[in-house]
């Protein structure tokens, strides 16, 4: 029906988080033999893969939160000096297992305790290999799903009924055991699962820590001596779930924030809470035991977020701050390191629970995308622009040699350009970023900004299962 002259239309809600370099894709595609620029460095061999959300239907942009869309998996597999393919595929969750009218995936119904797996068992957020196998990961509740190395998804797992009903989307492997850390929470619960994966695919060690409330726990931290996560203060709110939200967790004005130290090796009474400034810490770049008995925490941190935008983060710019938690005195010191937003911090895996010097970050420079390189012991920085209307992600850090030097290696990320709708794997040496990639490839398909991912050696993967007598 036409209008009439003076009828009034209701704008149509917008939700950013669905738009532009956020908004999904449509199609699973597989293109081989992608176009190089450079030269991609002969010791590469393997796959840049990462995950991110990708809501399969339509969305209530009023209720759509970033943090709850499908999940959908790209890789890029690189092998003397070519490109051999680029894949994305759908993680099959039961939503779009509907949607597609696909076959549900085998694996367990329930999760420890006899529950049944979260609604949907939605999967978005990080890819890890582990015991040989390539895993799709997520926290509060869902079971993580085993992928082929192609991509294609296999099954849900519970390794073999030993997670006790939920586990993490961000993991830490400690570079000495091989055994993946995480802290894992689900709404039901009132406390904070800290659990260690071996290298079997076994959960060997759960620690159930009470908390004041049901917060939101993405990351954590590891050092020598502890397991770390921060205890608020965005936390979950059954008002926003009545009321529709797809990610129903705010930011909690009252809530007690603090440090919670897990001892690796203790008991659960050796648990240590360190009060802390109300800052939401949603990643953490690294952490490491301080001679003095202290412990060094650095993370991308927000002074408030979900308070009026219950959309995705974001609401405040952030800042990088350097938390000082003294064990002793319960107190925590915070010193603001760099007052620009950045996310997305990475270091070199080798380090993780020990001293480290370089931290890679995304950011944003007078609306610019960037990758942001902190040396921290000198307090510098420097920066790569992606370009006009290109939007670069995580980036992954890669050592050159098995045992060469902390930041002597490659910087992996993917950069989605939204003038051409395409996509390029933007490789740099992390001691030049002003030269410019060493090589790029071209994948002509836009890949979304999403959450995390990793370069997964064929090497890493074979000696997994050597270590497992496959």
């Amino acid at each position: 029906m036409a209008e009439t002259a003076g009828s009034a239309t209701t704008p149509p809600v917008r939700n950013n988080w669905l738009e532009g370099p956020f908004a999904p894709v449509d199609q699973e595609v597989t293109v081989y033999d992608l176009e190089v620029t450079g030269s991609i460095p002969d010791d590469l061999d393997g796959r840049l893969l990462r995950m991110g959300p990708n809501p399969v239907d339509p969305e209530n942009p009023v209720t759509y939160n970033w943090f709850t869309g499908n999940g959908m998996v790209h890789g890029v597999r690189i092998r003397d000096g070519r490109a051999e393919w680029y894949r994305n595929r759908f993680v099959r969750d039961d939503q779009v297992v509907r949607s597609r009218g696909l076959d549900p995936l085998p694996g367990p119904e329930q999760l420890g305790g006899g529950a049944r797996y979260v609604a949907d068992n939605v999967v978005n957020t990080h890819i890890f290999p582990h015991a040989g196998k390539t895993w799709a990961f997520a926290e509060a509740g869902v079971l993580p799903i085993e992928l082929s190395y192609e991509l294609e998804c296999l099954a849900r797992s519970d390794f073999g009924g030993s997670l006790n009903g939920s586990w993490t989307g961000h993991p830490h492997r400690d570079p000495v055991s091989g055994e993946l850390h995480g802290m894992t929470y689900y709404h039901g619960w009132e406390h904070v699962s800290y659990q260690v994966l071996d290298t079997t695919g076994t959960v060997r060690r759960t620690v159930d820590v009470p908390v004041h409330g049901r917060p939101v726990v993405h990351d954590c931290a590891l050092t020598e001596r502890y397991a770390i996560f921060l205890d608020g203060p965005v936390a979950y709110s059954d008002e926003l779930l009545r009321q529709g939200y797809a990610f129903p967790f705010m930011w909690g004005f009252e809530y007690p924030t603090r440090w919670v130290l897990v001892p690796r090796d203790g008991v659960p009474g050796d648990v240590v809470s360190v009060e802390v400034d109300r800052w939401a810490v949603f990643h953490i770049l690294g952490a490491y035991d301080l001679p003095d008995g202290r412990v060094a925490l650095i993370g991308p941190s927000n002074s408030r977020m979900f308070v009026t935008d219950r959309t995705g983060p974001g609401e405040v710019p952030g800042s990088l701050n350097l938390y000082l938690i003294d064990p002793v005195t319960r107190k925590t010191e915070v010193k603001i390191l760099d007052d620009q937003p950045q996310e997305m911090p990475r270091l070199d895996d080798r380090l993780v629970g020990s001293k480290f010097r370089y931290g890679y970050f995304s950011g944003r420079d007078q609306g610019v995308s960037t990758l942001i390189k902190h040396d921290l012991d000198r307090s510098a920085k420097e920066r790569y622009a992606y370009g006009p209307g290109r939007f670069g992600m995580e980036a992954v850090f890669v050592p050159r040699t098995p045992d060469s030097a902390e930041d002597d290696g490659w910087l992996m990320t993917y950069v989605t350009d939204m003038s051409t709708r395409t996509t390029d794997v933007v490789i740099l040496h992390a001691q030049d970023l002003q030269a410019g990639p060493v090589a790029t490839i071209h994948i002509p398909y836009r890949v979304p900004i999403g959450f995390h991912g990793n370069w997964i050696p064929d090497a890493e993967l074979e000696e997994q299962r050597k270590g497992l007598g496959l």
